[in-house]
């Protein structure tokens, strides 16, 4: 498994918006998680389609601690 940084994440830009990240990087963004999911099927590659994160931007500042 392949570690990557965790990804910093435009408040402004994104906040209150569901966004799809692939190996770090945001992919996808947009109002639904359906529609989402389904822009970055078409994006992935087929065998990579578990490589998807999905994340719910906060509309406003947030601490998130990732645990290891």
């Amino acid at each position: 498994m392949t570690k990557f940084a965790t990804p910093v994440i435009d408040i402004k830009k994104y906040g209150g918006k569901e966004v799809a990240l692939v190996r770090g990087k945001i992919i996808v963004s947009g109002r639904s998680t359906r529609a989402v999911l389904k822009r970055a099927k078409k994006l992935v590659p087929l065998d990579e389609h578990n490589q998807i994160w999905l994340f719910r931007v906060p509309k406003s500042l947030a601490v998130i601690y990732r645990l290891a």
